[in-house]
Formats: C-alpha cells, sequence, structure tokens
C-alpha cells in the first residue's frame, strides 16, 4: 500500500496536490529537527516482532514548495 501511495508523488506536485492525495499534513513535534515539510503516521512497525513503535512517512519539498524526497522513519 505504502509503495502505491510514494509511486503517486512527483517532483511537480505541491503541498496543496500532496495534501489533496494523502489528506491534511499532522502537527506534531515528532521528527522536527529533520526538517521535513510533511508528516504521516503509517501505522505500526512492520518489521518487528512486538511492533511497539510507529512508522512515519516523511515528505520534504524543494525550494519552490514541490515535492523533493520521502522517507520512512521509525519512532
Amino acid at each position: 500500500m505504502l509503495g502505491s501511495v510514494v509511486d503517486r508523488l512527483e517532483p511537480r506536485q505541491d503541498r496543496v496536490k500532496i495534501e489533496a492525495l494523502l489528506g491534511p499534513s499532522l502537527d506534531t513535534p515528532y521528527f522536527e529537527n529533520t526538517g521535513r515539510d510533511l508528516i504521516y503516521i503509517l501505522g505500526p512497525e512492520r518489521d518487528s516482532f512486538f511492533g511497539i513503535d510507529s512508522e512515519w512517512l516523511l515528505i520534504w519539498l524543494d525550494d519552490s514548495g514541490h515535492f523533493a524526497r520521502y522517507g520512512v522513519n521509525i519512532d
């Protein structure tokens, strides 16, 4: 499921288009030091026996406000 979502992210997409696709970004201090522009919780950690941490989708925009890259982090 995540793969199909990130496959739809393209360099020409701005914040409005990304939020139309994924919904509003969460307002949270998680990963604040990463400089990410948008953040979404994906759910419990997948590759863990206990799954006590959560996976997060982080999205960065370039200087013109368009999609630059994404990453999946665990907290």
